[in-house]
């Protein structure tokens, strides 16, 4: 019975407020509702604050710089593929056997480079049309020794072999 005169009550108390009461309730809590969020809103800026983190523990952020500087290098860098690798090495190995005359190889020097080749392919060209094919085979080279055969076998014939 008394829960029924308390709700009564409330209801004729509501009924009795004025309407500025209810304005100035209203008021109220809009005020705390913008402190509320004000409040949160600081403590997501202390916790997003990187230079607080810093401060407190700066080894753990130098960890992590390192970590992400190792991560982000790992995804720009671009790696060579093994026929890439390869190729380099061979041209760092001819680099290296034709020394100075690849090193100034640019502008005049290609030239120069270009004219040597020509000059050595029509110098061998002249060398090979004067020299006779037959004196070619009579040099100072190894001659095979006569009445010896050859210790590699000729293939044999199976088409004799077979019997009908």
């Amino acid at each position: 019975m008394s829960e029924k005169m308390n709700l009564s009550n409330t209801k004729e108390a509501d009924a009795e407020r004025s309407t500025e009461e209810i304005r100035q309730d209203i008021a109220r809590g809009e005020e705390n509702i913008s402190r509320t969020v004000g409040q949160i809103g600081d403590r997501i800026k202390e916790k997003l604050d990187w230079r607080e983190y810093v401060k407190d523990s700066p080894y753990w952020a130098m960890g992590a710089a390192a970590g992400l500087g190792w991560l982000a290098s790992g995804m720009f860098i671009t790696r060579s593929t093994p026929l890439e690798r390869i190729m380099d090495s061979i041209a760092g190995e001819v680099r290296h056997s034709l020394g100075g005359r690849i090193a100034g190889a640019e502008g005049s020097g290609l030239m120069k480079l270009t004219l040597q080749a020509i000059a050595v392919k029509a110098a061998t060209g002249w060398i090979n049309r004067t020299i006779p094919a037959n004196a070619a085979g009579s040099g100072a080279g190894p001659r095979p020794v006569e009445g010896c055969t050859s210790a590699i076998k000729p293939k044999a014939d199976m088409s004799k072999n077979i019997n009908s």
